[in-house]
């Protein structure tokens, strides 16, 4: 990678340690504050600086007593330090963030659901069963953690960091703001309803059939939001 393109020196440096080792999978420690800042050419001062936003960006780990320590690729840090932050600043951000949720869910329909196992399904029909016994109580509860958890068990065998750390990012975000949408009950019991569809017709292998119930189930929530 050319020099340049990265905004501190340190994220070149771990990116030329990685390519040096033949480990790949060797967890990389990074020299020791004084040593790395003669190597690097900047001071101390700015040295800490870099590794600060390095680690907010989830690059490196700062153990104290230990050193620092080079994390494996995350792109769900830094993705929902902004999200967050954009739906804090202004909560129609979450409604555009959303827009690209669907998109993601859509187009990589099939990449995600053809990779799940007998295991994923049975496991996606438990969360169904304890949604709907959620929304049939006699204290009926609005199933929030499931309705997570079955979206990020049908997406979890995606081979994709950027992928998964924006949908990641995206349940985040609904915590923080979308948990504060409610609607009648009948939306739940079609949502839950059409979820336990999308199970049945992916375990058949019709996955066109079970990506055209994931867009009408957006379309439903589309009309809701427009006319709340």
């Amino acid at each position: 990678m050319a020099q340049g393109l990265l905004p501190y020196a340190v994220m070149q440096y771990i990116i030329e340690r990685e390519q040096e080792l033949e480990d790949k999978d060797q967890e990389i420690k990074l020299p020791r504050m004084e040593e790395l800042a003669d190597q690097l050419g900047v001071s101390r001062g700015k040295l800490r600086e870099e590794l600060i936003a390095a680690q907010a960006y989830g690059i490196v780990e700062m153990r104290p007593g230990d050193g620092t320590y080079v994390r494996s690729f995350d792109f769900y840090t830094p993705a929902r330090t902004m999200v967050l932050y954009g739906v804090q600043r202004d909560h129609r951000s979450f409604d555009r963030f959303y827009q690209i949720r669907i998109q993601l869910e859509i187009g990589f329909w099939e990449q995600a659901v053809s990779a799940l196992t007998a295991e994923d399904l049975d496991a996606l029909e438990r969360i169904v069963q304890q949604a709907q016994e959620k929304l049939e109580g006699d204290l009926i509860e609005i199933p929030h953690a499931e309705h997570r958890e079955f979206h990020e068990r049908l997406f979890g065998k995606i081979d994709n960091p950027y992928v998964q750390g924006l949908l990641s990012a995206y349940w985040d975000a609904y915590e923080a703001v979308g948990l504060n949408r409610y609607f009648e009950f009948d939306y739940y019991q079609h949502m839950w309803s059409s979820h336990q569809e999308m199970v049945g017709t992916i375990r058949e292998g019709q996955y066109s059939q079970s990506r055209d119930i994931l867009v009408d189930h957006f379309t439903l929530l589309h009309d809701r939001l427009e006319s709340g």
